[in-house]
């Protein structure tokens, strides 16, 4: 396998252009930290199926070999394309026992690919979990990294980088992400371990990795209460953002909030189990009466600060910037309503709802738009009407898809204002409620 093909570079710029278009913002730190001229494992955690290694992909210079689970190579066409892109299968349990002995060759390949200063990638989890809480460890990347230096007298250098992966939300369109690059492990640390016990060595590898990780991610640990402290992460994560400041990125100062916020509440649990239960009965009870009205707590939030002169200056900007946003929708809205009015019919497991509208976004929507091209051409007799609408198609795209919680916004406060007596009660009941929440949680967390 090459370490370097033009190829696979062009696919990826296509889809780090794809990556751009999706996202809101996309914020990368630790780069300067992956060694060059040297072996490395990058070991990311794994929440969202192919958006994980699609994120490391679009942000590194490296064209990394990837170790995927064996299943998705049944097809010879199939796997024929996968190895083209730079993917070996990892033969698991579940693909029968019999199978397993082909790891021996895919790991003798990968340790040769590390002995030519190549770069693999594979998940320390060896499946995505699909929230914010690591599953267990896996012994296959501890086990590559000490064979390989152990086939060369430990002299490899080869470094494991741990890659955080966060996302606002796992399959919503439009969202953030964060992709956080960890200080390297040198392998050749665990050299004495190896030799006195190579199992041991391996455990101790594992769990170095997977502490390096925890300090990159967003790790919500409770058994017992993970959908109640994911909620309140959401609720109160930019209110205690405003009382703690970390760095100047608003990403990452939301992100490291949340983190210390999720830190504290799990030590709630641990040191004032009372308080901790009343916390969580409160966010039950408050999630449960918005579901039940049919309400979001979009809508209760924005009704906090809504007021008519506000909302007039608003429909300004709004009307302004209306032009560039009905330019966008027209030329998206078509393929962006096709292609998830089907997946959420097809696709079971939300968890890859994300990949499939990215994936199936990056054939449907140049299609769309070079058949829309031909419909304006074939009207218009202009080459240069067409290609530049055609150009800006998707850039109008983004920025209608930037602008649509500014409009969305915009109507749940119009909405609210002008709503009935009965509906303005309803809501006031739950953002007294919700005010109320916050500052119990603000509370009890600074224990």
């Amino acid at each position: 396998m090459k370490n370097w093909s033009i190829g696979y570079e062009i696919i990826r710029i296509y889809v780090r252009f794809g990556f751009w278009l999706t996202h809101k913002r996309i914020v990368v730190t630790g780069r300067h930290l992956i060694p060059k001229g040297k072996p490395v494992i990058f070991a990311p955690n794994h929440q969202n199926a192919l958006m994980d290694p699609l994120a490391l992909v679009c942000t590194n210079s490296h064209q990394s070999v990837w170790l995927a689970r064996a299943d998705i190579f049944k097809s010879k066409r199939v796997g024929a394309i996968l190895k083209y892109l730079k993917l070996l299968p990892v033969y698991r349990i579940r693909d029968g026992k019999d199978n397993l002995s082909n790891n021996e060759e895919i790991f003798a390949q990968v340790i040769q690919l590390l002995e030519n200063n190549q770069t693999i990638a594979l998940f320390p989890e060896a499946a995505h979990s699909g929230k914010r809480q690591m599953l267990p460890h896996k012994k296959a990347i501890p086990r590559i990294a000490l064979e390989a230096e152990a086939k060369n007298d430990f002299k490899l250098d080869l470094q494991i980088v741990p890659v955080g992966i966060t996302y606002s939300h796992y399959w919503k369109f439009n969202r953030s992400l964060i992709i956080q690059y960890g200080q390297p492990i040198q392998v050749k640390d665990y050299w004495i371990d190896y030799e006195l016990n190579s199992q041991k060595a391996m455990l101790d590898l594992r769990d170095e990795i997977h502490r390096k990780l925890v300090s990159l991610i967003l790790q919500i640990d409770s058994k017992t209460s993970y959908p109640e402290i994911e909620n309140i992460r959401q609720l109160v994560g930019k209110e205690y953002s405003k009382r703690r400041y970390f760095c100047k990125d608003p990403s990452l100062q939301l992100f490291y909030s949340e983190k210390e916020l999720v830190s504290k509440l799990e030590q709630l649990e641990e040191l004032q189990s009372e308080h901790f239960q009343n916390i969580i009965a409160a966010t039950r009870q408050y999630f449960i009466g918005i579901e039940k009205d049919d309400i979001s707590d979009d809508q209760i939030e924005n009704a906090e600060k809504a007021c008519w002169s506000k909302v007039f200056s608003s429909l300004t900007l709004a009307v302004l910037t209306l032009p560039i946003f009905v330019f966008g929708f027209v030329f998206n809205a078509i393929p962006f309503v096709i292609l998830r009015t089907i997946l959420r019919k097809k696709v079971k497991d939300v968890a890859f709802l994300s990949t499939f509208n990215f994936v199936g976004g990056l054939i449907l929507f140049p299609l769309f738009y070079l058949i829309a091209a031909c419909v304006l051409f074939s009207w218009s007799d202009s080459v240069l009407v067409a290609s530049f609408t055609l150009v800006g198609m998707p850039f109008g795209g983004k920025i209608a898809y930037q602008l649509y919680p500014f409009y969305r916004i915009i109507l749940l406060k119009i909405l609210y204002l002008g709503g009935s007596k009965s509906h303005k009660n309803t809501i006031n009941s739950l953002l007294e409620q919700r005010s109320g929440l916050i500052a119990l949680i603000l509370e009890k967390v600074n224990f």
